[in-house]
């Protein structure tokens, strides 16, 4: 017989959906214990749980394979599973993909091809000291996915283009040249990203729910930066963490702790979820 606090059936269920970096996952404790209790007891109610994330599928790490989510969505929208299965998976053409490449480099832009099987990096001697920090601390561990950079950058797959910041770079001129076909989103004056328009997490969202039959009243979502804002405007109840950029608490329906501070355990305490 099936246990008394599962979930019977779509209606009741909740969807509930997590950034990684700075939301589920930090530098200082990595995912804190607290996050991973939260999740596991959202899954004993019977409650759906998945990641949504700016990173592409290459550029998830393998600890998350071991917390039971029931789906993905990745590379903002670009890339969306359930139970193993790929509802939805966008490529940037390589012609477009090369382009930016050489467009990045004329803007003094370390270009980073993302991509879902693939993500590439070039010679490391080249980047800043902050990207250094955050590659040791957030990409080191995604295993085998990562590729250097061909030579004239023939042949390769990405999903999104992202590209690494320096003092020289000219990062004015590169917002004005994406911004017409791309959601051009900085992170500090480390990272620049386009993902491209059409896109976002809530794209990916909108298309699990439909897959799901899950109304929208029945979803919440966890972030902390810009390209966490249309998922946190769409989902009913958007949950900003506690060090989150400040426009977006504009948009979210609580403002949570830190992720070093319980702040996803926190909330999904005071919503009832668990």
């Amino acid at each position: 017989m099936e246990e008394t606090n599962k979930l019977c059936n779509t209606e009741e269920k909740k969807a509930i959906f997590f950034d990684i970096d700075g939301t589920l996952h930090c530098a200082s404790v990595g995912i804190p214990l607290s996050a991973k209790e939260g999740i596991k007891k959202l899954k004993e109610k019977g409650h759906l749980v998945f990641i949504c994330t700016g990173r592409t599928k290459a550029m998830l790490f393998n600890e998350l394979d071991d917390m039971g989510f029931d789906g993905i969505i990745a590379g903002a929208g670009t890339y969306v599973e359930y139970e193993k299965e790929v509802l939805y998976r966008y490529d940037l053409d390589e012609e477009t993909a090369r382009c930016i490449a050489t467009d990045f480099r004329a803007k003094d832009i370390i270009p980073v091809p993302e991509g879902h099987d693939i993500f590439y990096l070039e010679d490391e001697s080249k980047w800043s000291e902050e990207y250094r920090y955050v590659y040791e601390k957030y990409y080191s561990n995604v295993g085998g996915h990562i590729e250097k950079m061909p030579k004239d950058d023939k042949g390769i797959k990405c999903a999104k283009m992202s590209g690494i910041l320096h003092k020289d770079s000219h990062i004015e001129k590169a917002r004005a040249t994406y911004e017409e076909d791309y959601h051009v989103v900085f992170h500090g004056n480390v990272i620049i990203e386009l993902i491209p328009k059409g896109f976002s997490k809530a794209e990916g969202i909108k298309l699990i729910l439909d897959k799901l039959g899950i109304s929208k009243e029945n979803t919440y979502a966890f972030g902390d930066s810009m390209n966490d804002y249309e998922m946190l405007e769409y989902v009913q109840y958007g949950v900003a963490m506690g060090h989150s950029d400040e426009r977006l608490l504009k948009v979210a329906s609580y403002v949570t702790d830190t992720v070093e501070n319980d702040g996803i355990y926190k909330a999904l305490e005071k919503y009832g979820l668990i």
